[in-house]
């Protein structure tokens, strides 16, 4: 009968502390502490929308980078590079292919990505959905969702992506961050409970 006791107990103990695990969540959505990485590139598939200002018929069209990593402009014969330029890397070149081809003599030229999104769930600090607008990692991701719970189970953390399930040791990820992997858009973060 005391055996009984003392395994109730310490299930008992378990539920507790998950519950408690609950209601301490930060669940703020300040990010200040998140550290700053590289700008995010632009990719093959990307969609932005580009538009001409200051001509005389402004434009403002919705493109998609092509899996050759180009965009095609009106006016211009060549397609323009996009993979790997920032979005503001690219305005100052299309800006650069109207004026130096004369086709235009003063273009402004803004671009904006559709807005990119990652799911961060389990236990981190702040479960909820984060902005992708530039390049990170998945033990950069973990940070900037306030870091781990207490309950954390660094060795199992998966990222879910098109379907497909990843599994990878966070604790070997901090020992060797080389191998740190990138989180892509529409990622589905999860760090799962430890069971000690």
């Amino acid at each position: 009968m005391k055996k009984f006791k003392l395994c109730f107990m310490v299930l008992l103990g378990f539920l507790l502390a998950g519950c408690i695990s609950q209601t301490t969540v930060d669940t703020s959505s300040d990010c200040g502490d998140a550290p700053l990485v590289g700008l995010y590139k632009l990719r093959a598939l990307d969609p932005v929308v580009i538009s001409l200002l200051g001509i005389p018929q402004e434009k403002q069209m919705d493109a998609v980078i092509d899996e050759h990593g180009n965009i095609t402009l009106p006016y211009i014969d060549e397609p323009v590079r996009a993979v790997g330029l920032t979005t503001s890397a690219l305005e100052r070149e299309i800006q650069r292919i109207y004026t130096e081809g004369e086709i235009y003599r003063n273009i402004t030229v803004n671009i904006q990505t559709h807005a990119k999104i990652y799911y961060m769930e389990g236990e981190v600090r702040r479960a909820q959905e984060y902005m992708l607008n530039r390049r990170i990692t998945l033990l950069e991701a973990i940070a900037a969702a306030g870091g781990y719970t207490e309950y954390a189970n660094k060795a199992k953390v998966t990222i879910t992506r098109n379907g497909q399930v990843a599994t990878y040791n966070a604790k070997e990820l901090d020992k060797s961050p080389e191998l740190d992997v990138p989180v892509e858009a529409g990622d589905r973060i999860k760090v799962f409970r430890s069971f000690f």
